[in-house]
C-alpha cells in the first residue's frame, strides 16, 4: 500500500493513494456562498466542478498557509459518480501543507483508530511508521461532511468547532 503523507498545522496525515486521482499546485478557487468555513470553494479540474475542503479548518486549526508546498489532492469519493451510472467516479479536492513523500506499508501497519470520534468519521485509521503513527484521511468518509453533488450537509450535522 501507498501512502501520500502531509502536514495540516504541522501534524503528519496521510491518505491512500489508490483513491488519489493527482496532487495539483494550490490555485484560486471559486467561493461557495453560505458553505461551512471549511469548504474553501471550487476548482475547475479538467471540465468539472470540483469542490476543495481546506484540512486546516476541517481537522479544527487554521486555514492552510499558501506555501510553495502547499497543493490540492484530488480524490475519489467513493459512493459517487460509479454507483449512479457515470463513467467519471465524483472528486473532492483537499487541501494540504507541506505534501512531503510517498511512503510504502504493510496494510497490517494500518489499524482502526483507537479513538473513534462521531464529529470526525473521516478519521478512522492510523498507518503505523516506525516510532510513530500517521492519522488517515478516509475519503470515503468525506462524502457524509459534502456530497459529490455539491450539496453541503444541514448545518445541523457538522461539527460546531468548524462551521
Amino acid at each position: 500500500m501507498l501512502l501520500l503523507t502531509f502536514t495540516v498545522s504541522d501534524e503528519p496525515y496521510g491518505v491512500d493513494v489508490a483513491d488519489v486521482i493527482e496532487v495539483v499546485p494550490r490555485v484560486e478557487l471559486r467561493a461557495v456562498p453560505h458553505a461551512p468555513g471549511f469548504v474553501a470553494g471550487l476548482l475547475s479540474y479538467r471540465g468539472k466542478v470540483v469542490p476543495v475542503v481546506d484540512l486546516g479548518l476541517l481537522l479544527g486549526s487554521s486555514p492552510s498557509a499558501n506555501r510553495l508546498s502547499t497543493r490540492i489532492i484530488l480524490v475519489k469519493i467513493a459512493g459517487a459518480g460509479q454507483n449512479r451510472g457515470e463513467e467519471d467516479p465524483q472528486l473532492a479536492g483537499l487541501i494540504a501543507e507541506h505534501v512531503i513523500d510517498l511512503t510504502t506499508i504493510d496494510p497490517a501497519q494500518v489499524e482502526r483508530a483507537p479513538v473513534q470520534l462521531p464529529r470526525a468519521p473521516y478519521l478512522a485509521r492510523v498507518a503505523r511508521l516506525d516510532q510513530s503513527f500517521v492519522p488517515m484521511i478516509a475519503v470515503d468518509r468525506l462524502a457524509s461532511i459534502i456530497r459529490p453533488d455539491l450539496s453541503i450537509e444541514a448545518a445541523s450535522s457538522i461539527p460546531d468547532d468548524i462551521n
